[in-house]
């Protein structure tokens, strides 16, 4: 049987009315009230009448969610944190993968504002193409950026640490005494750009010259590693240490690398970023920089649902959340070429 109103108030021991005001972000209900309802509510599995909701409020009581790759558990461990806020507070979730493209995201970001109350998004548009999204905010649209920042876009933003997970990933390449360290550079997102720049400042910091026969493009995605990886392993001169921007593409370029005869932990030291779930599980897992997806998708609901009720005005409607980043040390680090670079 479906949970109620009624038995959310009785197991609180409080009226059926502020149930209902507490679920519907009535500004009467206060925030330790409010969040202890929720709190049973997510305990009890609530599911609120969508229907008669946007009937008696005019909202959809939807959120749009735009991912750039839902084959990449990173993303689905985010949308699931998102559900877990989203849902006890009455709202569904509108789910729309965009593989990377920037073209796709915009027309798919266009057709949604329409159809919801809201929108987190995790973008892969270049950081200066803002104008479309620029515009949906000055006309109400309610937008909040998780994982991925577009520097020139004033909206609430969470995101992890990007250029400390650069430096965290090469300097700990660094303490395994490797001196040629190859960077998969990522596409032109501000994440890539940012890990790129984290990985260039522990080069400096470490007294180690910048080498730009060191980088090669790559993109996000597994296909990107790997076709990286193969055409740096056809060049030759494949260093041995390298920092992927993210798990998938480390991934892809393992799987380059084994293909090739040359062992990950073995021959070459891998690190990547993300933890992805089941990074630990690989035959050789993987050495990554990780944050709490939890923390990010509960962060990025909560800042949305309050936009949506006109709680954030002013500074606060641009504010940002960051999610720090700690190293996972795993086999994929292990490479025994690092004494043939040591100083």
């Amino acid at each position: 049987m479906a949970t109620t109103l009624a038995d959310i108030a009785r197991e609180l021991g409080v009226s059926k009315m502020t149930v209902s005001r507490a679920i519907n972000n009535h500004p009467d209900i206060n925030t330790e009230t409010r969040e202890r309802i929720l709190k049973v509510a997510r305990k009890l599995n609530y599911q609120p009448n969508q229907h008669a909701r946007a009937l008696a409020t005019n909202r959809s009581y939807l959120f749009g969610v735009v991912v750039p790759d839902l084959m990449h558990s990173y993303f689905a461990e985010l949308l699931h944190s998102i559900e877990s806020i989203a849902r006890p507070a009455g709202f569904q979730i509108v789910i729309c993968n965009t593989e990377e493209d920037a073209t796709r995201e915009t027309g798919e970001v266009e057709a949604l504002r329409h159809r919801t109350d809201g929108l987190i998004i995790a973008s892969a548009l270049p950081p200066t193409e803002v104008k479309a999204y620029r515009k949906m905010i000055k006309e109400g649209v309610k937008i909040v950026l998780i994982d991925r920042v577009l520097e020139e876009l004033r909206c609430p933003a969470v995101t992890t640490d990007n250029i400390k997970v650069g430096m965290i990933a090469t300097d700990h390449l660094i303490s395994l005494g490797h001196r040629q360290i190859g960077h998969l550079r990522g596409p032109a997102v501000m994440v890539a750009k940012e890990r790129f720049e984290g990985y260039q400042q522990s080069l400096a910091k470490n007294g180690l010259q910048f080498d730009p026969e060191l980088i090669r493009e790559s993109g996000f995605l597994e296909r990107d590693g790997y076709e990286a990886m193969r055409a740096w392993i056809a060049e030759g001169h494949v260093p041995p240490a390298i920092f992927a921007p993210n798990d998938p593409t480390a991934i892809g370029a393992m799987m380059a690398l084994d293909e090739a005869g040359l062992h990950p932990g073995e021959d070459v030291a891998i690190v990547g970023g993300g933890n992805i779930h089941y990074g630990d599980m690989l035959r050789v897992p993987l050495t990554t920089v990780s944050w709490s997806r939890t923390e990010m998708g509960q962060a990025a609901a909560e800042i949305l649902i309050k936009l949506i009720n006109g709680e954030l005005v002013g500074t606060k409607s641009a504010q940002r959340i960051i999610i720090e980043p700690k190293l996972l040390v795993r086999s994929s680090c292990g490479a025994k070429l690092g004494a043939q670079t040591r100083e």
